[in-house]
């Protein structure tokens, strides 16, 4: 179930992922209920694997995902109200999944530009997730987890706080060797970021390069648009991430969008 929705998830194929994510939960209900514990834990999977792409679907199809992610939100919070314990509580493990899926959602919904949540109550929520997931004592999604808040501090401009967090997860990584968490930090260490109190006005031609990385054009192509060299486009783009604070490009036009600077 989640290790195949990832593996639909790296290929974009949110389509599959929700139809997955269907399958699991129509095999699992049969063997224990409609409302099992591990439902929540589909659900978060899923809803952070749509807002990794968010970045990458046009307006329309941002919003249409929207509404699956919060349809997959409801999922995991009618298992809450539905579950019953003889202990009365909720462990570790299930704490921390709960407060997984509303930190996805809310990321979701912040990448989406739809119900964005403010920037601090987004990180609010990473590093409370960080504080459950360690408690639960889950190194890998603990790892996991400090390096999606990495990118959502450094998506707010925080970039010291994302390196401490990025640092502290890749320590991790390299002790479990998972190569797809260090390939995905390695990523995002080697970013530009903001620099403290730096300007992050974009210029005209700026404005108008980021229009054209956000439809996914090449910096040749844009070069070829512009009559301009792809290394100078390459100039702009770099300026373009450290003025918005972004990862790479797709987050770059996420921001751009959610902040009004480029049509949605």
């Amino acid at each position: 179930g989640a290790l195949e929705m990832i593996g639909a998830g790296r290929r974009d194929d949110l389509a599959a992922v929700l139809r997955i994510y269907a399958e699991a939960v129509a095999v699992l209900t049969e063997i224990w209920h409609e409302w099992f514990s591990a439902r929540i834990r589909l659900a978060a999977t899923a809803i952070g694997i749509i807002a990794d792409t968010m970045p990458r679907l046009t307006a329309s199809e941002r919003a249409s995902y929207v509404e699956q992610v919060e349809r997959l939100h409801t999922d995991g919070h009618t298992v809450l109200e539905r579950y019953t314990d003889p202990s009365g509580h909720w462990g570790p493990e299930g704490r921390a999944w709960v407060k997984r899926l509303d930190a996805e959602t809310l990321r979701a919904r912040w990448l989406a530009g739809v119900a964005a949540p403010p920037a601090e109550v987004l990180v609010d929520a990473w590093r409370e997730a960080v504080v459950l997931y360690d408690d639960y004592g889950h190194v890998h999604e603990t790892a996991r987890v400090r390096a999606t808040l990495a990118a959502v501090l450094r998506a707010s401009g925080d970039a010291a706080g994302a390196r401490e967090q990025a640092d502290r997860a890749r320590e991790s990584a390299r002790r479990l060797g998972a190569q797809p968490l260090l390939d995905e930090l390695r990523a995002l260490g080697s970013s530009p970021v903001r620099a403290e109190g730096a300007p992050d006005t974009l210029t005209a031609r700026e404005t108008e390069i980021l229009a054209l990385v956000a439809e996914g054009r090449s910096n040749g192509e844009i070069g070829k648009l512009l009559f301009i060299s792809a290394k100078t486009v390459s100039v702009h783009v770099s300026n373009i991430l450290g003025k918005l604070g972004a990862g790479g490009r797709t987050e770059a036009a996420a921001i751009a969008r959610r902040r009004g600077l480029i049509p949605g």
